[in-house]
């Protein structure tokens, strides 16, 4: 619960703009990740060595993070227009992404962790890795909950 209350202020940021936006998504990711990076700040506390290290392991993986990001929303923009009248191909195409974009996240992730445990202990990579899980679960809990179920799909 108490992660939850950390991570909520961050989602909020986030969400309303992503949810209820018609044609667009602008998302004010300078805000997001200033409240983002508040927060790995405040839970991991790091010590000033491992700072040192730290922060701009943290800024790449960010960086490298973002087009991910940008493909989950072009995803979800998808899914929300083609929500009532999604054919069998259509939807195909949208697994295919969606299983592509998983791959593609899991692949950064596993980099990043061989970058930041050559530096900090993998504790510390496995807190903000874990931080990171339950930001990511917030954001996909909010947004399935959001987005149509898929009709049936016409024969």
């Amino acid at each position: 619960m108490k992660t939850l209350v950390k991570i909520l202020p961050v989602l909020i940021i986030l969400l309303p703009t992503l949810l209820h936006a018609e044609d667009s998504l602008d998302i004010d990711m300078s805000k997001f990740s200033t409240a983002k990076k508040a927060l790995v700040e405040e839970t991991l506390q790091l010590t000033e060595k491992e700072s040192t290290v730290f922060w701009p392991l943290y800024d790449a993986y960010e960086a490298a993070q973002i087009n991910i990001f940008n493909r989950h929303i072009a995803l979800i923009r998808e899914h929300k227009q083609k929500s009532e009248n999604l054919s069998d191909k259509e939807a195909e195409v949208l697994i295919n992404r969606y299983l592509e974009l998983q791959a593609d996240d899991l692949k950064l992730k596993q980099a990043y962790v061989k970058k930041f445990s050559k530096k900090l202990p993998y504790r510390r990579v496995y807190q903000f890795f874990d931080l990171e899980d339950r930001i990511e679960a917030g954001f996909f809990a909010v947004v399935a909950e959001e987005l149509p179920l898929i009709k049936e799909i016409p024969k």
